[in-house]
């Protein structure tokens, strides 16, 4: 988890630098490892880092290109890294580092619009192109990493939380009764807007460019209903299945410390602490693993404390409990 912050200034003036900290500071919980700021003209981008991988560990944003052209804010992590990395040396691409961050830049650099829908992982970024003059905007599929920003006056503004925007409406926060509505229904059916008027989010799988003084939002990913995957046996669709499982576990146990992993003695939970014990005790996770932790109810009809018992005998693994009564 990273902090992004940026401001755009539609009618060519210089960026309010003040500003740009301002937003940048309001989610410095985000990126406790640093921070960083880049302003050319009219743009500004601030980055708040939180140094989670291997890789990360020496990354410095905002990141530029060799050239200077380009500059990057992202908030996230890539699953298909070696993937994507053989897809751009094919291309001629030299990349300077390992880091995600490169990754990503470099993908824009070669697909442009097309990068997002190459990325595999959880991410939210900002590029700046200097050529074309653009703002380029990108949140994963499912949305894990938040994006919110303002286009309703001279200033295009951005950043990680909602929060940070607030305090820069013309007048007091207005509630978005619509929202807030859904909300209270359960039923959020709008991505777009938030519960604040004049602050949006980007939803997720979109991109988002700012060019020429107009917004833009445009999907780039969908799921296609009409897709089928047939194989000849149940043992097929299985070893598919187990397959993709273990990759999405494996990839989530890039870290520099322990990923703690919620165990609840349920299927789901169960299933990932499993995955996650039989990577590391065969060597494909290259970290320090994982740690195990789970929550105590003292009600009967909700203590779950013998299915998490069977899970860490199953695997031997120690478990951090939590009483829920004290949480």
């Amino acid at each position: 988890m990273s902090g992004l912050a940026g401001v755009y200034g539609l009618d060519g003036r210089p960026v309010d630098v003040s500003l740009l900290r301002r937003l940048t500071e309001a989610v410095a919980h985000r990126g406790p490892d640093g921070e960083g700021y880049w302003t050319d003209g009219a743009i500004g981008l601030g980055h708040r880092i939180a140094r989670t991988t291997p890789e990360s560990l020496g990354e410095k944003q905002p990141l530029l290109d060799e050239r200077g052209a380009l500059c990057l804010v992202l908030d996230g992590r890539v699953d298909n890294r070696a993937e994507l990395a053989a897809w751009l040396r094919a291309a001629g691409v030299h990349l300077r580092t390992d880091t995600d961050a490169e990754l990503v830049l470099q993908s824009y650099a070669l697909w442009v619009d097309g990068c997002a829908s190459r990325i595999v992982g959880d991410f939210a970024f900002a590029i700046w192109d200097r050529r074309r003059r653009r703002l380029f905007c990108a949140r994963d599929p499912l949305g894990t990493r938040p994006f919110y920003y303002r286009d309703d006056g001279p200033t295009f503004m951005w950043g990680s939380e909602l929060r940070q925007l607030l305090d820069t409406l013309p007048l007091d926060p207005e509630p978005n009764e619509g929202v807030l509505g859904e909300y209270l229904s359960s039923r959020l059916v709008d991505s777009r807007e938030t519960l604040y008027r004049g602050i949006l989010r980007l939803s997720p799988g979109h991109v988002l460019t700012v060019e020429d003084g107009c917004v833009r939002t445009t999907r780039y990913f969908d799921v296609d209903p009409r897709r089928e995957i047939r194989y000849r046996s149940d043992d097929e669709y299985a070893e598919h299945f187990r397959e993709i499982f273990r990759e999405a576990v494996r990839c989530r146990l890039r870290s520099v410390t322990p990923v703690a992993v919620f165990l609840s003695g349920g299927l789901d939970s169960s299933s990932i602490v499993g995955a996650a014990a039989r990577l590391v005790r065969d060597g494909h996770v290259a970290g320090p693993g994982f740690e195990t932790y789970s929550l105590d109810f003292t009600r009967p009809a909700a203590d779950e404390r013998s299915w998490v018992d069977d899970v860490a005998r199953m695997w031997e693994l120690p478990v951090r409990h939590a009483r829920a009564d004290d949480a």
